[in-house]
């Protein structure tokens, strides 16, 4: 029993340093939307995610409308126009066409099609709302939708608000759920506070990061996995390369897909991989 409890312990740590060495996943933030006929959280930008491939997810927002419609944008305001999210109803979002011709899509709508992008994993965003009771009604809406399409192992959790990240672990036993922050501070969740929370994944912005580098240390010696946000140039990757950062969230995808195949960066994953296994 103890030599089974030992390989146990040996297995686990082996899988943890894989983790660690691992080339960060790429994240489409926004879904790929600096791709031709795509807008932002635009069910083109998520097909154009998919065609690109290699990517790990794609990142969206969610936000629920005056009459309870779960709807897939940043917000406060609507793309191009003066219509604030969650002050306007369904009926007048859906009138609306973006800037490159998309429509709005319901979260429905998306799940839909994020089901036809077979292995693309679809990190959800919930929107910070104005009480507790709106965002726990937010989580329960998406969840709800998630289960009736059969679409719960294809989604990760993740929002600004502490609190939805407790409401979605709670709602969902064991599911990935990801706090993100984006300052210094008072608002900077520890790892130890997050673990205990059932919070899985750390999403902290590259200046939050870059000033705490033992957060990202700290999460891969608890088990968590983290990603960092804006990563849209080289530099920043080589910094998460090093630091055995897991997954890098992007508004250009596609460029950072490129460099992580230059050779280089192929020198430089293998030699942070050498050097975290010593």
């Amino acid at each position: 029993m103890l030599m089974m409890k030992k390989m146990l312990a040996f297995a686990v740590a082996l899988l943890a340093v894989a983790t660690a060495v691992a080339q960060p996943g790429i994240v489409c933030h926004r879904g790929f939307y600096n791709s031709p006929g795509a807008d932002e959280n635009s069910i083109k930008a998520l097909e154009n995610a998919y065609a690109l491939g290699g990517m790990y997810g794609v990142e969206f927002d969610v936000n629920l409308t005056t009459d309870k419609e779960v709807v897939v944008v940043h917000g406060p305001k609507i793309l191009g126009t003066n219509l604030l999210v969650q002050k306007s109803s369904w009926a007048e979002i859906s009138k609306v066409t973006l800037p490159n011709g998309n429509k709005v899509p319901t979260f429905r709508e998306w799940i839909i099609a994020a089901k036809k992008c077979p292995g693309l994993k679809q990190i959800i965003e919930f929107k910070k709302h104005e009480t507790p009771e709106l965002e726990t009604e937010l989580v329960e809406r998406v969840v709800a939708i998630c289960r009736e399409l059969d679409a719960l192992d294809i989604v990760e959790f993740s929002s600004f608000s502490y609190h939805i990240c407790k409401e979605c672990a709670r709602l969902v036993p064991g599911s990935k759920v990801l706090y993100i922050n984006s300052s210094l501070g008072s608002k900077c969740v520890e790892v130890a506070k997050a673990k205990a929370d059932k919070v899985t994944d750390l999403v902290y912005n590259c200046n939050v990061f870059m000033n705490r580098p033992d957060l990202v240390a700290d999460a891969l010696a608890n088990g968590m996995q983290t990603t960092m946000w804006m990563v849209n140039q080289p530099e920043v990757v080589d910094w998460a390369i090093r630091h055995g950062v897991n997954y890098v969230s992007s508004d250009y995808p596609d460029r950072i897909k490129a460099y992580l195949a230059t050779p280089a960066v192929k020198r430089a994953v293998a030699k942070a991989a050498k050097s975290r296994t010593k």
